[in-house]
């Protein structure tokens, strides 16, 4: 189990530097400009997609939408909600 989460997390670390990138650190842009909310939606619109895809079964209708890309989605954007709210001192 150790090795798949350090795979999973390894997996993960390399996503978000990617994305980072490549959307030149537009998490933090876009709460820097519209306030701590945009956190909450974003993990809140995660949460929405996770529950329409395991419950509502709906998982053949959203192309390009599976379970698995949903949660790192959700465990990707967590981070950087840490990672900001660090950084700005909104532990």
């Amino acid at each position: 189990m150790e090795q798949k989460i350090s795979k999973a997390c390894g997996e993960l670390s390399s996503l978000l530097k990617e994305k980072n990138r490549k959307y030149g650190n537009s998490f933090y842009k876009t709460v820097d400009e519209f306030g701590n909310a945009c956190i909450v939606i974003r993990l809140f619109d995660k949460i929405n997609r996770i529950k329409t895809l395991l419950l509502g079964g709906e998982e053949d209708n959203m192309v390009g939408e599976s379970v698995e890309d949903t949660l790192v989605d959700l465990a990707g954007y967590a981070i950087l909600s840490k990672i900001y709210l660090n950084d700005k001192g909104d532990k």
